[in-house]
Formats: structure tokens, sequence, C-alpha cells
């Protein structure tokens, strides 16, 4: 790897704006590549039971992924990680830090975290694999036999998922808290085109199964395309499990309120796929690819400020005044471009959900 490449994938974000620009940019095309998606799979399959069975599939999965990982260790990851780094002796001639005696102690504790992380994803993939079948009758209650043990398989194929998502969002929080955002934001694009991938070429091969495989392909894709970065950083992981690392228990203790939190939300959506199934065939199917468009200008402008602004506000955390203005800034330019998206998506909602999925059946 030369140096040119070297700096690609080690290159810092300035300021906030510049961060969420960048983010903002890529999460752009990773919302195209996913209403791309969704239209491939209206048009391949329309609002019936195979994408009912998919959808309910991804359930229990993601639930698992959303609880455990997504924001939950990001929130208690990157202030702790972001406070370690700082101590850190780097030089960015060639990696920003080696693994030197002085930066022990920030990458002991991705290892350490990493360890933990794959141990406790291994153990609830297991047992989801074991349990599919009971966590089908529990979720879709009102499917056929014949659907439930369709569901059954694409979830047991889905929980190779979490891993590789999960070991993705700790490098993407190495990533965010070193201000290095284009890797991390080229994550998602990666994770939709391997979903394409299962449509387009492996559903013909294995049938509906080759959706399931093609979520894991976009896990694994999300995963790689990190890795380089991480590694250029200085990281190498080390196998060894420290459960009395102060590090580490300050990070399971910030994680449990945003674990909470974010159970509300997932509850919600266990209800909805319970309801959906005992509904007509595609209710969880239409409920789905609404819930996917409504989120477009929230994963465009919240997500990508909200990203870009963390780190900023996780370093200010003992800097009130620094905090406030950080925290403010990002929440205008938030609402500045939401308020306008939301509205016209409200107005142009019917025209919005022909272009996007008036096709096939």
């Amino acid at each position: 790897m030369n140096i040119n490449i070297k700096k690609i994938f080690k290159k810092r974000s300035s300021g906030i704006t510049a961060a969420a620009i960048l983010v903002g940019t890529f999460s752009l095309l990773s919302r195209v590549l996913g209403v791309f998606r969704d239209r491939i799979l209206a048009g391949e399959f329309g609002a019936g039971e195979i994408l009912d069975v998919y959808y309910s599939a991804f359930r229990i999965p993601d639930l698992i992924y959303n609880l455990l990982i997504l924001g939950a260790l990001s929130a208690g990851f990157i202030p702790v990680f972001s406070a370690l780094i700082k101590k850190m002796k780097c030089n960015d001639d060639f990696y920003f830090c080696y693994s030197k005696e002085e930066n022990k102690e920030a990458w002991n504790l991705v290892s350490n975290i990493l360890n933990v992380l794959i141990i406790v994803l291994l153990f609830f993939s297991i047992i989801g694999l074991i349990f599919a079948p009971q966590l089908i009758d529990l979720i879709a209650p009102g499917f056929s036999p014949e659907l439930k043990d369709s569901a059954t398989t694409l979830t047991r194929i889905m929980f190779f998922s979490p891993l590789f998502l999960g070991i993705s969002s700790l490098l993407g929080g190495v990533l965010q808290s070193f201000k290095n955002f284009l890797m991390f934001s080229l994550a998602p694009i990666f994770y939709n085109l391997g979903i394409i991938a299962g449509a387009v070429f492996f559903v013909p091969i294995l049938g509906i199964s080759g959706l399931a495989w093609g979520v894991v392909l976009g896990a694994f894709l999300h995963m790689i395309i990190q890795v380089p970065s991480v590694k250029v950083l200085g990281f190498r992981w080390k196998i060894f499990i420290n459960l009395k690392d102060r590090s580490l228990r300050e990070i399971f203790k910030m994680m449990v309120p945003r674990t909470l939190s974010l159970a509300i939300s997932q509850i919600n959506l266990l209800v909805v796929t319970i309801i959906a199934s005992t509904l007509a065939a595609g209710s969880l199917t239409i409920f789905n690819f609404a819930n996917n468009l409504q989120s477009f200008p929230i994963g465009i402008f919240g997500i990508s400020f909200a990203v870009a602004a963390f780190p900023a506000l996780s370093s200010a955390a003992f800097n009130n005044e620094k905090l406030i203005k950080n925290f403010s800034y990002a929440l205008r330019q938030i609402l500045f471009f939401i308020i306008p998206s939301t509205i016209l998506l409200i107005t142009l909602r019917a025209q919005v959900i022909r272009v996007v999925y008036g096709t096939g059946e």
C-alpha cells in the first residue's frame, strides 16, 4: 500500500460542516441505492407474501443489532475512546497512531470490546439459529405454516449478519473518533449493493433464500470496507478479554440508557410486524416500504449531522460553552434541512410513491 493510498484511508474531516457534507453525500448515494433496492424488490416480488416473509425474517436479527450495537455501543464507545486518543502519540507521515507503548490503552480497549462483542453476538446468533421457529411464531402469528417455514429459513441465514454489522459498527466508532468519515460513509452503500446483488443474482439460483444471503453479503461488505482504514490508523487486533477494565465498564454503563430508549422503537416495530402478519398479504411489505421512504430525509440530513457532530460533542464534554455551541449549530442545521424536506415529502407523497414503487404488481 503506497503512501497516497494511506492518505485516503486516514483523511480527517476538518469540522462538523465538512464532515456532515461528506457523510450526507454518501448517505444520499446510499439512500438512493436503498430506493433502487426497494424498487427492484417491488418489481420482482410485488407487495405480497414473499416480501412479507423477507421483512419478518429481518426483524429479530435487526432487533439484536439495534439493541446491542447500533447507537448504544457508539453512545458509550466514542466518548470513552475519544478521550483516550487525546493521549496518543501519532505520526501523520505514515500512520496516525502506531501501536506504541503510549497508545496501548486506546488500542487495547478496541481489542477488548471487539472480543467481548464477538462472543456476545455469536451467543445470540446461535440462540437465534436454534429457536428461529419459536421466534417466528412470536412475531408472525398470522402467517400460514408454509410462510412460517420460509421465514424461519431466512431468519436463520440472516442471523449471520449481526456479527458482521457489530464488528463494522465498532470499526466505524474508531473512524468517527478520529474524524475519519470516508470509509465509514461508504459502508452503507456496500450494504445496499450486497442486498441488490442478492435480489438480482442470488434469487434466480437460490430462490427466496437468495434475499437473505444478499443481506449477509451486504453486512460483510459493510464491515470489510472499513478494515483498511482502521488498520492504517494503527490498530492491531489482540485476542484477550478483561472484563475488569475501567474503560470497558464505563462504556457498558453509558450504553444502558441508550439501549432502553432504542428498545421502545424496536418494540414498536415488533408490534407492527405482529399485527401486519394477521392482515392481508402485503401489509407488512407496504409498511416497510413506507417506513423506508419517510426515513429518507432523516438519513440524509439528521443522521449525517448527528454522526458528524457526535465526536465533537464527545471531545467537548467538559467544556459547556463549546458543547452548547456545537450542539446548537448541529441542531439548527438539521432543522434547516429536515423541515422543508418533510413538507415536500408530505405534499408530493402520491407522486413519490408512483415514481419509486410504480413497477411490477
